[in-house]
């Protein structure tokens, strides 16, 4: 497919036991294999504590910036079986894991499907997504409030609450 037939896509990538900077590593690593999807940037990884359930390990957080053709249940597909691939097993909803990866925003699209919501419900109450995003794409427009992602952060009472922050390099 043409470059022109890519849509831009916002995907939420994060990890809290194990060697969380590997499974980063190897869920990028298996991304770049894909024959339609193409890495376009990748935020610093940060440091987060817990939402939900708090009696876990700290959360490394992160968004990628990719370009796809896939259609979105496709490409929710794929990142469910690189979760596996880099060793993901299945436990309680906000529990430990070894790897996430989320459809944040797929384009303009709005989707309410059985399977995937776009935008995804919960980024706007997630710092540990919205300042990833920030960094990568500031001038984002949120589909479901057609605002900037840097508006609503503007916007909200608190800030990530980072233990630390590291850089990652980025596929230009």
């Amino acid at each position: 497919m043409s470059e022109n037939s890519n849509t831009r896509v916002f995907i939420g990538i994060g990890t809290n036991i194990g060697d969380r900077s590997n499974y980063i590593d190897r869920a990028l690593d298996e991304l770049r294999l894909e024959d339609q999807i193409w890495i376009e940037a990748v935020s610093s990884i940060y440091e987060t504590v817990p939402v939900g359930l708090q009696d876990q390990p700290n959360f490394l957080n992160g968004v990628i910036r990719i370009k796809t053709a896939v259609r979105p249940l496709n490409l929710l597909e794929i990142l469910k079986r690189i979760e596996v691939q880099v060793g993901r097993q299945y436990r309680k909803r906000w529990g430990p894991r070894e790897i996430d990866l989320d459809i944040l925003i797929y384009g303009d699209l709005v989707l309410d499907h059985p399977l995937l919501r776009i935008p995804h419900p919960e980024m706007l109450n997630r710092q540990f997504v919205l300042q990833p995003l920030v960094e990568i794409q500031p001038d984002l427009i949120h589909p479901s409030c057609n605002q900037t992602i840097s508006q609503i952060v503007c916007h909200m009472a608190t800030e990530i609450e980072t233990v630390s922050r590291k850089k990652k390099n980025s596929d230009s």
